[in-house]
């Protein structure tokens, strides 16, 4: 069985680092960790935020937004992250039996190469499959990957169901990232778990 597991909110805890650079970017902002993330998880955008919270317009937003993708990536940011914990251990115990996969819209190869080193998934993985921006999660599993209807998506977003459903495989939604659960369960995922860990115990029911 494949399984293919989502990077940012699903196996790391990537919230501050999303967090801190907004928070850097937005100088004016006195926005809490907690208040950023419940309009975050509402499915509220940084638009959205920035416009009517900010009185952004809409050239002010398009500078944020290149500075946003030009940051967002960089070793600084990146080494706020940190394992989900016990994800380690789920990883471990589950590519003993099945392939596991790692599927991210992040932009730089490079930089996901080392984040899964310093975290000692290098060699978990049978793939690690970076869109780049460049094409969409559901593309870029069908090029390299054989899937059958036993196999599972796990993410955080609707993006990531969306494309668990296009391929035909199982889905599973964790509450670990960017949406809340009433925003989650309007994708229709065949699980909604608190966090990744909670998989093991719920995937051996579906085989």
């Amino acid at each position: 069985m494949n399984i293919f597991f989502d990077l940012d909110g699903t196996i790391i805890e990537s919230r501050k680092r999303l967090y801190m650079l907004f928070q850097f970017l937005v100088a004016s902002s006195d926005l809490t960790f907690d208040e950023y993330w419940e309009l975050k998880r509402n499915g509220i955008s940084h638009k959205s935020i920035l416009t009517t919270q900010f009185n952004y317009t809409s050239e002010d937003y398009s500078a944020f937004e290149s500075l946003w993708m030009n940051e967002i990536e960089k070793e600084e940011w990146l080494n706020l992250d940190e394992p989900i914990m016990g994800v380690t251990d789920l990883l471990l115990s589950l590519t003993a039996e099945h392939r596991l996969h790692l599927v991210t819209a992040r932009q730089s190869k490079d930089m996901v190469y080392k984040q899964l080193a310093n975290f000692g998934w290098n060699h978990i993985f049978e793939n690690i499959l970076v869109t780049e921006q460049k094409s969409d999660k559901h593309s870029l599993i069908l090029k390299n990957v054989l899937v059958s209807l036993e196999d599972w998506l796990i993410g955080d977003t609707g993006k990531d169901i969306e494309a668990g459903k296009k391929l035909g495989i199982n889905t599973a939604a964790v509450l670990s990232g960017f949406l809340n659960q009433e925003k989650l369960a309007s994708y229709q995922p065949d699980l909604i778990l608190t966090d990744v860990t909670l998989f093991q115990l719920n995937s051996h029911s579906n085989e």
